[in-house]
């Protein structure tokens, strides 16, 4: 932009010198009174033309051109509090050293910069301060080797999102990089159902049309392979039932109390989990509370992951929750209702109230 600027000054003097000093020239001949004349009104001239172009150059420029003024100005003063705040905190860091949070945010400051070795550098001291204990560091880190170098995904960088995925098995970002990691390792069931599982958590209508892209090409890939899009066979527990055709019939209601609190719809998400394990649920649907009570089927084909289904444990607790910040993740506020159902033993609908708040 100050190019251009310098240019377009440049330009402009080029034009009055050419026009201004034709006219401030006078005849070397003529009459002494006509040639005062004529020179005073050549200076006239000249002046006007000298201060009215700029003026008028201004002017148009300012009302024709659709360059945003105010944006630049905006940014620049964005950029330069960035920068202050920036350097203060690292005056900070150097101060106190072992401040975590001060090095995470040093760190997310740097990815939004763009300046991925030094945000590399700030989380590898959050990661050397927390043990590698710290879920939203070994993301930090990751995302920031990442971007510093691609290649990065096939080694420490994928190490640590995996890492990650076994603490958070339902993080957005880990799930996302973990899934790309996966296929540029060549494994291309862990990274489908990894964008599977991101898949499921509702993301934009932008996001989700690219992941379903993906993840129906790499089903496709998969067949070709002779994989397939099925799972791999499953170690069956020794109690659990044969996997052929499971579902659960769940009824679901909102206690009076819970219904006179809400002030507008909310998501609704019932799922089933396998009580013995950990990990993402066996199957999970999405619905509002607006269509509350529900009669709902929960199947294998509701599975986040195609290796885990209700169909690979004899017995599942099912949860319907009303979530207060439309996150499929249970956060302190929720709504919900439990309850347990064993296969071969239950029978008939199960049915669930919505009458507890997450603590």
């Amino acid at each position: 932009m100050t190019a251009f600027i310098i240019v377009c000054v440049a330009m402009l003097v080029a034009a009055l010198l050419w026009m201004v000093l034709p006219l401030v020239r006078a005849p070397k001949t003529g009459d002494s009174t006509e040639l005062a004349s004529y020179r005073s009104e050549r200076r006239f001239s000249g002046i006007a033309v000298a201060l009215l172009v700029p003026v008028l150059a201004i002017v148009m420029y300012a009302g024709l051109s659709n360059w945003d003024w105010k944006a630049v100005q905006i940014e620049t003063t964005q950029a330069a509090n960035i920068e202050q705040a920036v350097s203060g905190l690292e005056e900070k860091l150097k101060q106190n050293p072992d401040n975590l949070d001060g090095w995470i945010m040093l760190g997310r400051s740097y990815v939004a910069m763009s300046r991925y070795p030094r945000a590399a550098d700030a989380f590898q001291q959050a990661y050397d301060l927390s043990k590698g204990q710290n879920v939203e560091v070994l993301i930090g880190l990751g995302e920031a080797l990442a971007l510093t170098d691609e290649a990065s995904l096939t080694g420490r960088a994928g190490q640590l999102f995996d890492q990650a995925l076994t603490m958070a098995p339902n993080h957005p970002k880990a799930l996302w990089y973990g899934g790309v990691a996966a296929l540029r390792q060549g494994n291309l069931r862990l990274g489908r159902d990894r964008l599977q599982m991101l898949m499921a958590q509702n993301p934009p209508e932008e996001i989700r049309g690219v992941l379903a892209r993906q993840i129906q090409d790499l089903d496709e890939q998969l067949a070709a392979s002779g994989e397939g899009a099925a799972p791999p066979a499953q170690t069956a527990q020794p109690s659990a039932v044969p996997a052929a055709g499971r579902a659960i019939q769940v009824s679901v209601s909102l206690s009076p109390q819970l219904r006179q609190q809400l002030s507008g719809p909310l998501p609704l998400f019932i799922l089933a989990r396998d009580p013995s394990a950990g990990g993402p649920p066996l199957a999970v649907q999405r619905h509002s509370s607006d269509s509350l009570p529900l009669n709902v089927t929960l199947s294998e084909r509701d599975a986040m992951i195609p290796s885990r289904s209700i169909a690979t444990v004899p017995k599942v607790v099912v949860v319907a929750r009303l979530s207060r910040s439309g996150a499929p993740q249970q956060q302190s506020g929720d709504y919900y209702g439990e309850a347990e159902y064993e296969f071969g033993k239950n029978s008939g609908p199960l049915t669930i109230i919505i009458d507890r708040v997450v603590p």
